[in-house]
């Protein structure tokens, strides 16, 4: 007796065009997961300009244009 033949799954063979698909929708769960990340950056970015605002900072300085 010799070794056992496995069986080969019945594969859809994938045209071009499938594989263009396929490729592009991970592209695009790529690029979501850039925009998520992007977002972070920029909310600590704000979260670490608030702590270095002046108390001041929201003062108007009315009255100083010349009119």
């Amino acid at each position: 007796m010799g070794p056992k033949k496995k069986k080969k799954k019945a594969r859809k063979k994938q045209t071009p065009l499938d594989k263009i698909k396929k490729q592009l929708d991970k592209l695009e769960a790529l690029h979501a997961k850039e925009e998520a990340i992007i977002d972070n950056i920029n909310e600590i970015i704000e979260d670490q300009e608030d702590i270095n605002m002046p108390e001041y900072a929201d003062v108007g300085w009315e009255g100083t244009d010349p009119d």
